[in-house]
């Protein structure tokens, strides 16, 4: 037999339970019913020849979804641990939340791509009535994810450039995230992560990267900050900045600015081309 007809057909009875069922229950000797699955000729004698050891190839199937199930929980803890967090102090089931993810990805092995597993399952999350509570609970996911993004958005090329002498600029290693609900309140005490309702109220976080070596940091963006960085939208020269903040509607300039800016590129949120 074709060995990559025999792997793709393997793979398939792996991640379709339909096809396991047919396969190791209710197996016809001669494959009658494997034509709805798609599976004839080289595919067919290679799913009834696993059929013929059905215990010992239940046991790979079933080492396959238990190792699969496990890696949700490792996704979340690598990517998206305040949310991990959250989620058991809710009293969540993780394995059955993974199970549930799992199926709707068709039992999808990421290999080496936690993160983009990551991103996968926060954005599951995101729209499960497990987390429709606490209050804040979403926001929180939604903060996840945007460092997630942004690492997977640099592992993809993104490069920062040195912008010329006098000209502010955005950097590819920060995002900022808009939250509905008041984080802060578990920022400050992440014991309390997932265990009551955050009071609502809108707060942004820069979502950065202080070095490659280092972990993801959340900020927690005073409103000229916020300001200033949503003028950067595009490069700028520095003179231009009081007017690109007017066109928003926000003061031209005021005394935090200075300050607001040597944070924002202490963040390595923004490149500034100017000494001061």
């Amino acid at each position: 037999m074709n060995p990559e007809i025999v792997w793709h057909t393997w793979r398939r009875i792996m991640r379709e339970p339909a096809l396991q069922q047919a396969v190791f229950k209710a197996p016809a000797a001669d494959g009658a019913g494997l034509e709805r699955f798609g599976l004839d000729g080289e595919a067919r004698a290679a799913a009834l020849a696993y059929g013929a050891q059905a215990e010992q190839a239940q046991w790979f199937v079933v080492n396959y979804r238990y190792r699969l199930a496990n890696s949700f929980l490792n996704a979340l803890e690598t990517g998206a641990p305040m949310v991990l967090r959250a989620l058991l102090a809710k009293g969540l089931e993780l394995r059955e939340l993974g199970e549930q993810f799992l199926d709707q990805h068709g039992w999808k092995d990421y290999g080496p791509r936690v993160y983009g597993y990551c991103r996968d399952a926060l954005r599951f999350l995101s729209e499960h009535p497990a987390t429709a509570a606490p209050e804040g609970l979403r926001d929180l996911i939604g903060l996840e994810r945007t460092g997630v993004e942004l690492l997977l958005s640099l592992a993809d090329g993104g490069a920062a450039t040195a912008p010329a002498p006098a000209i502010l600029a955005r950097t590819p290693w920060a995002a900022c995230y808009r939250s509905e609900a008041r984080l802060s309140a578990w920022m400050r005490d992440k014991k309390q992560l997932g265990k009551g309702d955050l009071a609502a109220g809108v707060e942004h976080y820069l979502v950065y990267l202080p070095d490659p070596a280092q972990a993801l940091k959340f900020a927690l963006l005073p409103p000229r900050a916020l300001e200033i960085y949503q003028a950067l939208q595009h490069p700028i020269k520095l003179a231009a900045l009081p007017g690109a903040l007017a066109a928003l509607g926000h003061a031209e300039q005021t005394g935090q600015d200075q300050a607001c800016l040597k944070a924002l590129t202490g963040y390595r949120a923004v490149h500034a081309g100017w000494e001061g």
